[in-house]
């Protein structure tokens, strides 16, 4: 069982070397090093794609000069995907400025989170952070006005049916029921005629926590009142302030490792998660205010959660996190970092080490019927 990244296979390496932003003279020559061997690219096709790093690997191997060496067939993927992403991002920046040109008209405010923004000011190059939505905190107070706002812009909240390619409004009901079980209003939806973004979607997210068993309270106006104003392609927008910023990636993160509804469907582990976190502390390491960091996630209890996403971080990236800070955060027992069902009364505990998880899909074969009880009766009156 590898309990380090020197103790990956070759392919695993290189997949984790090439999901970082920036490429000192070290990470270089591992590269140049590890793509001089022989290796299996269908292994690292499959990785690159489920972790959504292959455009990055691909913009790395590039800039690198080393596409003789990818697997012709590979390297058309590579490059067929990179465009894709290049014209999907771009739309949907586009769709960003129409939708808060709207919001800023009638005085609302909204942070807007994760991929969306990083893409834009973080990644390397706007195809290499890959995202399939639009994702909103916002006060749920604004909810209706903001739904209303969308509505005039050709959205419907419901779901999309791959059969009939058709939008199905759901009912009052429908968006109770997922309002009540999530974070989040019922997501809304717009067809378009760009063969690459046939469908838009917006996620309107009323807190950054999730529902069941959550050991903390992030008070979701708090963090709306201390937003930073960005620019994002010509469009005015709010983020989290950076503390607040990397506080909400760690529970993004947390969140769908440790609950059954994304191991299920194997949405749990992804080391663009993971990238996010690395590459936003390296962006930003002037900015970000850590004794802010950790006295806010101690008062609010999500310091265990924050510990949790920073310690695998480090575990793949090396001291992406400060060591003082690491310090500061650590808890007393830390079995709870190999713990997963977060929402049942009981946790269960994985029996694979992190890398497995992170990189077999075996994992799923643990996880039981019984645990995922709870999970199905959800989306089974959700459907009703």
């Amino acid at each position: 069982m590898p309990a380090t990244v020197s103790e990956l296979t070759k392919e695993r390496q290189l997949i984790l070397l090439c999901s970082r932003g920036t490429l000192n003279e070290e990470h270089q020559t591992q590269i140049k090093e590890l793509m001089s061997e022989r290796l299996d690219w269908k292994e690292i096709l499959y990785q690159g794609i489920t972790h959504r790093t292959l455009n990055l690997m691909y913009y790395h191997i590039k800039n690198l000069e080393l596409t003789d060496k990818v697997e012709e067939e590979v390297l058309k993927v590579m490059k067929t995907q990179s465009k894709v992403y290049a014209i999907r991002n771009k739309q949907y920046f586009e769709e960003i400025d129409n939708i808060l040109s709207k919001l800023n008209e009638q005085g609302i405010r909204v942070a807007i989170l994760k991929g969306n923004f990083l893409a834009a000011k973080v990644y390397p190059s706007i195809e290499t952070r890959t995202f399939n939505d639009l994702d909103f905190l916002i006060n749920i107070a604004d909810g209706d006005k903001i739904v209303e706002i969308l509505e005039q812009l050709g959205y419907v909240q419901g779901q999309y049916d791959d059969a009939t390619g058709e939008i199905i409004p759901s009912s009052k009901k429908q968006k109770r029921i997922h309002q009540m079980a999530t974070t989040e209003l019922q997501e809304a939806l717009k067809k378009t005629d760009n063969p690459f973004t046939p469908l838009l979607q917006v996620d309107l997210n009323f807190s950054v926590l999730w529902k069941g068993n959550c050991p903390c309270d992030i008070n979701t106006a708090e963090l709306l009142e201390r937003v930073v104003e960005v620019d994002i392609n010509g469009a005015k927008t709010y983020i989290l302030d950076y503390e607040d910023f990397l506080i909400q990636l760690a529970c993004h993160l947390y969140k769908e490792a440790a609950l059954l509804n994304w191991i299920s469907d194997l949405r749990d582990l992804k080391i663009y998660k993971f990238a996010d976190i690395a590459m936003f502390v390296e962006k930003f390491s002037a900015q970000i205010k850590w004794d802010k960091l950790i006295n806010f996630s101690k008062k609010t209890g999500s310091d265990r959660i924050v510990y949790y996403a920073f310690y695998y971080t480090n575990l793949m990236y090396g001291q992406a996190i400060p060591e003082d800070v690491m310090k500061a955060l650590e808890p007393e027992d830390k079995e709870y970092l190999n713990e997963y069902g977060i929402e049942n009364e009981k946790p269960a505990k994985w029996q694979f080490d992190f890398f497995t998880r992170l990189f077999e899909t075996t994992r799923v074969l643990e996880v039981s019927e019984e645990a995922l009880e709870k999970r199905n009766q959800f989306w089974q009156a959700k459907g009703n």
